[in-house]
């Protein structure tokens, strides 16, 4: 469900915000929405593929987000994959996009932007299929 609330993410964000130039005047590296960083998580990132249908992802632990940031030496995105929750009748896995930099000692985190996708059980499949996908940011 993971991949799958990753897929709608990526679709729903390239229809909607995909045209948008968000390096903040070349202060940030510019979001390309078909190649994407995804923070590494065991429990929810092992299972999911590199490539979903145009998109290709790359998954970076801790470690690798911070080469990335010494290496690119300005802002950059990533996607982060929230552990799944009830909601009422709905199972939600939000994504949200956070812009990441490295200071002498710490990693920040910068929420930018999120999606919400829903799940609802269809019985007639026998599974749970995508509701509804919400886009919100700050």
């Amino acid at each position: 469900m993971y991949r799958r609330a990753l897929l709608a993410s990526l679709r729903e964000i390239t229809k909607q915000w995909g045209h948008i130039d968000d390096s903040d005047n070349g202060t940030r590296i510019r979001t390309d929405w078909h190649h994407v960083i995804v923070e590494e998580y065991s429990e929810i990132t092992d299972a999911m593929p590199r490539q979903i249908e145009d998109f290709h992802v790359e998954y970076l632990n801790h470690k690798g987000l911070i080469d990335r940031s010494k290496k690119l030496r300005r802002e950059y995105s990533i996607l982060v994959v929230s552990p799944m929750k009830n909601e009422g009748q709905r199972l939600k896995i939000t994504v949200s996009n956070e812009w990441i930099r490295h200071t002498k000692r710490r990693l920040w985190h910068e929420v930018s932007d999120w999606s919400i996708v829903y799940f609802r059980y269809d019985c007639a499949k026998q599974g749970y299929a995508v509701d509804e996908v919400k886009l919100g940011g700050i």
